[in-house]
């Protein structure tokens, strides 16, 4: 039996001085259809924009405005199909998708997030290892065609992997994927899932194992703060991190 606290269950507080204000009402929970719309909307927008600024950049340009214009139109057309598959179709609100005040004081991501990459970069290291998991070039070799351009594509870069992947991907997964699922069996054979799917999806072995890891660790902070803003934030300083350090090594 899971035992684990219902986020849709609003908290009782005694005392409003002494205990943090976590939401007035119940989330609402996805049905089958928004986890399709979302999937379809967010990463089916995400590959069109991506298509569509791919072909419009070799028109114009070369390859490292194809890169660059793909960037870019992936990251609106996929905000924007969820924006009208969730909050004009549902009439959500930031609240609704999962952006209400935490359980927790944020302040413990201080420890947290550094903690959870470092755990998940080990985790990944050492089984990496074993499996004979080789590193892959091919985002190096995305974002090598993009900086060509100059500061306007490393800024547009940073935008999206760092700020328009996560949003995307965490409104996906740990709100609409995860709590559809939640309604159909138990928290943590929901959270196993989740984090499995949330891994397949990033395809190369590598960046799967990584995050395979990281995303156990998204999912427990989602659970733990009810809140959607706790994985955000770590999901986008990691992600911040990563594509950085991708950068210098294409600029040195």
């Amino acid at each position: 039996m899971d035992h684990s606290p219902d986020e849709n269950a609003p908290l009782v507080h005694v005392n409003h001085k002494s205990f943090p204000r976590f939401t007035d009402s119940p989330l609402p929970t996805p049905t089958v259809g928004d986890v399709a719309l979302a999937f379809v909307s967010g990463f089916g927008g995400t590959a069109i924009g991506g298509l569509i600024g791919a072909v419009a950049g070799f028109m114009i340009g070369g390859v490292a405005e194809a890169a660059l214009l793909a960037i870019i139109l992936a990251g609106i057309i996929g905000c924007a199909g969820l924006y009208f598959a969730l909050i004009r179709r549902r009439r959500w609100s930031l609240s609704d998708l999962g952006f209400r005040s935490p359980a927790h004081s944020l302040l413990h991501l201080l420890w947290q997030v550094p903690l959870l990459m470092l755990l998940a970069v080990l985790a990944t290291a050492g089984i990496g290892a074993l499996l004979d998991v080789a590193p892959d070039d091919n985002q190096n070799a995305i974002v090598k065609d993009a900086v060509e351009i100059g500061p306007a594509s490393i800024a547009a870069i940073l935008v999206l992997i760092a700020g328009v992947v996560p949003l995307i991907e965490e409104i996906v997964f740990r709100r609409i994927l995860l709590d559809w699922l939640r309604s159909k069996m138990p928290t943590a054979v929901s959270a196993a899932l989740v984090t499995v799917v949330f891994a397949l999806c990033h395809i190369a072995p590598p960046a799967m194992l990584y995050i395979l890891f990281l995303g156990t660790g998204l999912v427990a902070l989602r659970l733990w703060y009810r809140s959607l803003w706790a994985p955000l934030i770590l999901h986008a300083f990691n992600n911040a991190v990563v594509s950085s350090i991708a950068i210098a090594v294409v600029l040195t």
